[in-house]
């Protein structure tokens, strides 16, 4: 990996939906060459994907929240799997983090309302292996292009 295809990953970090063509003409090479350095990023798992940011305020599901779950297991990932996958209508869950300390998981989600998440918190402790839990709700969130939420 050189200097170009550290600035293709700024590139495409940046805004993802980039075309080949635009990337060339801002580090002035080609699109055959960019092509070929995004396909084999993408072969190595250096670029494991694209995404779309979502303007979640434009959306119903507008509370943002962290639930902080203690979990006393021996199988811990089929336990995050199967809260992962919980269906809970107004509920998406965006993120579930392991972690290390008091808490063993944190779930960041989004929910249509406080009635949501107290659906999800008592779909949760329905797991026997789920100990605790703890809600904080997010205020707002600034984002590294200054976007504010």
């Amino acid at each position: 990996m050189d200097e170009i295809d550290l600035k293709i990953i700024q590139l495409l970090e940046e805004n993802g939906r980039l075309s080949h063509e635009e990337i060339g003409k801002l580090l002035h090479i080609s699109r055959p060459t960019v092509h070929q350095r995004v396909g084999k990023l993408e072969k190595a798992g250096v670029l494991r994907g694209y995404r779309a940011i979502v303007d979640w305020r434009k959306l119903e599901q507008k509370i943002k929240a962290l639930i902080f779950v203690k979990i006393k297991c021996q199988n811990f990932s089929e336990i995050v799997s199967e809260i992962v996958a919980m269906d809970i209508p107004g509920t998406t869950i965006l993120e579930c983090q392991r972690l290390a300390g008091e808490w063993c998981m944190m779930l960041k989600v989004r929910v249509s309302s406080p009635e949501d998440i107290t659906r999800l918190i008592d779909r949760m402790v329905m797991i026997p292996e789920v100990q605790e839990t703890s809600t904080t709700f997010i205020l707002s969130t600034i984002y590294e292009d200054g976007i504010k939420e």
